[in-house]
């Protein structure tokens, strides 16, 4: 019961019906991880994690780079499933975690049985376009954005509007930087779909996205 009524609190599963989550209940796999250990599955399975939490980070030669920490309930494996080319990140477990698998298959069939889940897997991955972009947006960012991402992040947030307690010309002085410099870095912020900025109010498209990409928030 515990395992269904996860799957069904999943967002790739919101709203399907009660016989897809039924069959999706009955044909995932369960493993268990222990911590440090590689995921392995990914590319063959859709992943969504029962407890525990996993770090994502790119694949290959080289340092790698830190791109989310994913805990339960969340999902991933969505892209590789059906292209495993596209499989360039290594995801490894931070504790001990229990994943459920679904293999291409099944989550064809699940396709078949409900146009909702096909309608929340585009969703899903279209959600992690955006967070992928945003994130490329970070790392590509002069030392000015990061200053001024770093200090949104200090400021009081509430349904992702900030208010600027200070002006432009105190804000550039306060992060030692100069107003033209201070003006591109909110300029690149915005148009890479990060934020959005009023007077003194600023908008940020995901706090929660926004949090992970610039203060390292694990959750």
């Amino acid at each position: 019961m515990e395992i269904r009524s996860k799957i069904a609190a999943a967002a790739l599963f919101r709203n399907v019906s009660d016989a897809v989550i039924d069959a999706a209940a009955e044909t995932c796999v369960e493993r268990t991880f222990q911590k440090g250990a590689e995921i392995d599955c990914v590319g063959q399975n859709l992943c969504l994690i029962l407890s525990g939490s996993v770090l994502v980070s790119s694949a290959g030669k080289g340092a790698a780079l830190v791109l989310n920490r994913l805990g339960a309930g969340d999902c991933f494996g969505v892209a590789s499933l059906f292209g495993s080319r596209l499989w360039l990140t290594a995801v490894t477990a931070c504790e001990k975690s229990v994943l459920l698998l679904f293999s291409q298959k099944t989550v064809e069939e699940l396709m078949r049985a409900d146009f909702t889940f096909v309608r929340n897997y585009i969703c899903f991955l279209t959600e992690r376009i955006g967070f992928l972009n945003r994130k490329i947006a970070a790392f590509t960012a002069g030392s000015a954005e990061k200053k001024l991402a770093g200090y949104l992040l200090t400021l009081p947030a509430e349904n992702g509007e900030i208010t600027l307690p200070v002006s432009m010309v105190r804000l550039a002085a306060l992060l030692d930087l100069g107003r033209a410099s201070l003006y591109r870095a909110f300029a690149f912020l915005e148009e890479s779909g990060q934020l959005t900025r009023e007077g003194k109010t600023v908008r940020l498209t995901s706090a929660e996205d926004f949090n992970k990409i610039y203060g390292g928030s694990t959750r």
